[in-house]
Parts: C-alpha cells; structure tokens; sequence
C-alpha cells in the first residue's frame, strides 16, 4: 500500500517531500506501516527480533526520514568520506574534514529531527531467541509478534490484491497498533533494558 500522500509541516520532514523520485522509491520502505529486523547478538543470546510499527498515519517522507535516519551511520560516513577527498582538492587537510565532519553531523539533526514524532510514537516489539539445553527457547512478546506480522502480511496482500481502499487500510492499520500498543510495548521495554544492563 502507498504511503500516506500528506505535505508535513515540519521543515525537516518537507526536505524528504522535494528529494528526486529515485531517491523517494528506494527511501521509503517496504511497508508503510513500519520495518521488522533480526540481529544477532552473541554466541549465548542467538537473536534479536524486533517489529516496530509507526502510529498510523505516517507520511511518505516521514518512512523517508526513518530509513536515513537508520542508515545514517553508514551512509553518512560514505558521504562524509567523498567529502573529504572533493575538498581536499580545494581545502587544506584540516578543512576537509571538518566541512565532512559537518555533513555527517547535518544528517544526523535532520533525521533526528524529522522523525522524532514517529520515533516516540511507534510501538516495538522484541522477541530473543536464546540457546537452552541444546534447543532455542524465545522469551518477550513472542505471541503478539507473530500475531501482529501474521496480520499486517494479510493486510499488504490484500492492499495489494487491491481489495482495500487507503482509508480501510489506515483503519486495519490502527486497529493492529492499539492492540499492540495495549498489549506488548511494556514487555518489550523490560526486555531492551534487561539486554542493556546484561551487556554492560
């Protein structure tokens, strides 16, 4: 389903509304309605899954802004790497990096900026997955991932299917993030902080 079609008003979210069109195609996402990620952790905890589901609504460019926003620690030193060897040509080595340093940190703020409504508003759920006596046991909101990604599948091929119109989509939409956001946020956050406190 096509994102949101809505101009923000927030001056960070309008930059990601004028980008060219190849850069809007690969920067919006998957999904509109939000990305799912597996990670690694270490060789005692096997993996991190984590869904997260923006508020309904979301704009176009506020997906824009979310996925640079993720990428930014990659795609930034790249940008700022290229930088540095331009003005090296023209600016002396200490200038060079401090015009890269610059840009790295430019896009750092304006991500931030522009998805800080969506940022504090989305729901995240987390499922670790962990070696137990030579099985795998998964601890966290375990039921109401896989509800929740079982739901949204049938939503997008529906959307795509083009059974749904955009207003039935958002309702569907919300629907799922209320009951997520009643039934497995706070569990979620137990879980991140218990993570963070075990690996520091």
């Amino acid at each position: 389903m096509k994102h949101a079609d809505v101009v923000s008003t927030e001056p960070a979210v309008r930059l990601f509304d004028r980008l060219p069109e190849p850069f809007k195609r690969k920067l919006e996402g998957e999904n509109a309605w939000g990305y799912f990620e597996v990670a690694p952790l270490s060789r005692g905890l096997w993996m991190r899954e984590r869904l997260t589901v923006f508020p309904p609504g979301t704009t176009a460019a506020e997906c824009r802004a979310v996925v640079l926003h993720r990428n930014w620690p990659v795609v930034g030193a790249v940008v700022a790497l290229f930088a540095m060897i331009g003005f090296g040509v023209v600016l002396a080595p200490f200038g060079a990096f401090l015009v890269a340093f610059a840009l790295y940190g430019v896009g750092i703020l304006l991500s931030a900026r522009a998805t800080h409504r969506v940022r504090r508003e989305s729901v995240r759920l987390v499922v670790i997955t962990v070696a137990v006596s030579g099985g795998a046991s998964s601890y966290g909101n375990v039921q109401s991932m896989s509800m929740a990604r079982s739901a949204f599948e049938s939503l997008d091929i529906r959307a795509r299917d083009e059974d749904l119109t955009p207003a039935q989509y958002e309702r569907e939409w919300a629907s799922i993030f209320q009951a997520l956001k009643t039934r497995g946020a706070a569990l979620s956050d137990e879980l991140e902080r218990g993570i963070g406190q075990s690996s520091s």
